[in-house]
């Protein structure tokens, strides 16, 4: 696994070599000395770029709507918290482990979840 890892590593650095010296060899770079205006970003965008834009909304607009999901905290406790109430929470799940029934050999009864 560490060999497939450091092979890797190598593999992406001869990568980014090689796209750094294709990109500093490029001769377009210099073909005007005049930043573009408002109006040609404008339209390079949105003509000749234009499809680029489109994906790079979308996915801009799912990373926010996954953060949202991710964030939200929508437990009983944090909601009444919020609205100012003092509410007592129900207890959700099995219940403490000192009111469980125990088997003779001190294991809680059961056969989780297995049929006989």
């Amino acid at each position: 696994m560490r060999a497939v890892g450091f092979l890797a590593r190598i593999g992406v650095t001869a990568l980014v070599l090689v796209l750094l010296s294709e990109i500093m060899a490029y001769d377009g770079w210099s073909e005007s000395s005049q930043p573009p205006t408002t109006s040609s970003f404008a339209i390079a965008i949105l003509d000749d770029w234009n499809m680029m834009t489109v994906v790079l909304g979308l996915l801009l607009s799912m990373a926010m709507i996954g953060a949202s999901y991710l964030v939200r905290d929508e437990r009983l406790a944090n909601l009444t918290w919020d609205l100012g109430q003092e509410v007592e929470t129900p207890k959700i799940g099995l219940p403490p482990a000192a009111a469980r029934p125990m088997s003779p050999a001190g294991l809680p009864e059961g056969n989780g979840g297995e049929e006989e």
